[in-house]
Formats: structure tokens, C-alpha cells, sequence
């Protein structure tokens, strides 16, 4: 398998990766709000330490979200600006299922769950997951929800439970090759009913 570089921004950490099959590099920090400032140089680091030469890099994934509205667009840019000067595609990988992939990680004893992550106020993104047949598969894609009223029969991982990390976006990007895009369609994903700005449309 080909190399990757995997960023995650989606939240308070600001995570980089570089690997392949046989190894993989992580340069991980708590940096609330600054992971602009700090990415980059991140990069930089992870290729510096790695045996990995940048020629040998075949894509740029990244945590596409849903998640930190600025975070999920600093990941999209950094991937597609690195993607377009170094002539090779991108790889938005869903959060929840890098999320997913941390839980099975620390239990392997998960089959069906549900990811549960912080929005704002009361509310927060959740996913469906399967891992029992040995893959891990998404049941239901990402909404808001109201965690209040929200009720599910499996069990559920919160994102206090499980760091994100750029290493589980680049294993997954590993997995979905099918899933590589040219540059320019790597976006961040964004939920239905979510929304940073507030008011009255056409205020």
C-alpha cells in the first residue's frame, strides 16, 4: 500500500500522520483555536521524521467532519492545497467513523454502536456503526440530534471516551481507496441542521 498523509482539526486536538502498511508517524497536540497556526509546521515535522519521501505519497486524508465548523474547513484546505501542489487526490474520511474506529480500537468487544459527539448547547452529532461481520460499516450517517430526547437500544460512545487522532483517518483512507477524489471535491461534511450563523435569513 501506498503512503498517505492523514490530517485531523476537527476538534481540540490537532493531530498529522504519515504512514503506509508497515508504519505509521503521528505528531499529535492540544492546540484549542490555533491549529491554523501549527498545522503546517506539523506537516513539515512528520515528513522530517519520517523514512517516508514525499514523492512517495499517494493521497491526503482528512477528517472531513461533521465537527468544529472553522476545524472541518481548515482540514478541507490544508488537504487540498498540499493535494493540488503535489499533483495527487484527497480522501475525506467521515469523523464519526474515525471516531468508531478509536472505540473498536480500545474495545474490541463493540458490535453495534453509536458514536456520540458535542455540537453545541444540548446537541450533538451522532452515527451508527456495525463491526460484527469484521468490517466496520456506518448504519445510519451523521445528524443532529437533541441528546435530551434522543434514545437508541445500542450502546453509545461519546467523544469524551475516544481521542481523535489522524493516524485512524489515514487506516481508514487506507481501506477506501475507491473513496479517493481529485482535489477540488474534497469537502467537508456538514450536517442538516447545523449551522454557525444565527438570525433571520435575509437580515
Amino acid at each position: 500500500m501506498a503512503a498517505l498523509l492523514a490530517l485531523e482539526t476537527t476538534a481540540e486536538l490537532c493531530s498529522v500522520a504519515i504512514g503506509n502498511n508497515e508504519m505509521v508517524l503521528e505528531d499529535t497536540r492540544l492546540a484549542m483555536r490555533l491549529h491554523n497556526e501549527i498545522v503546517l509546521s506539523m506537516v513539515d515535522a512528520v515528513l522530517s521524521a519520517s523514512p517516508i519521501e514525499r514523492d512517495e505519497v499517494a493521497c491526503v486524508a482528512f477528517s472531513a467532519g461533521p465537527g468544529s465548523f472553522t476545524g472541518v474547513r481548515i482540514a478541507a484546505g490544508i488537504a487540498q492545497g498540499i493535494a493540488l501542489a503535489w499533483d495527487i487526490p484527497v480522501c475525506p474520511v467521515q469523523t464519526s467513523k474515525a471516531m468508531a474506529f478509536s472505540s473498536l480500537e480500545q474495545d474490541r468487544r463493540l458490535t453495534e454502536f453509536v458514536t456520540s459527539r458535542r455540537s453545541r448547547q444540548s446537541f450533538v452529532y451522532v452515527a451508527g456503526f456495525d463491526s460484527r461481520y469484521g468490517n466496520l460499516t456506518t448504519t445510519s450517517s451523521d445528524q443532529l440530534v437533541d441528546e435530551k430526547v434522543y434514545r437508541v437500544r445500542h450502546r453509545i460512545v461519546s467523544d469524551s471516551q475516544v481521542a481523535l487522532s489522524a493516524r485512524h483517518v489515514l487506516r481508514i483512507a487506507q481501506r477506501e481507496v475507491g473513496g479517493w477524489l481529485n482535489a477540488e471535491q474534497g469537502l467537508p461534511v456538514y450536517v442538516e441542521g447545523d449551522t454557525p450563523w444565527h438570525g433571520t435569513a435575509g437580515q
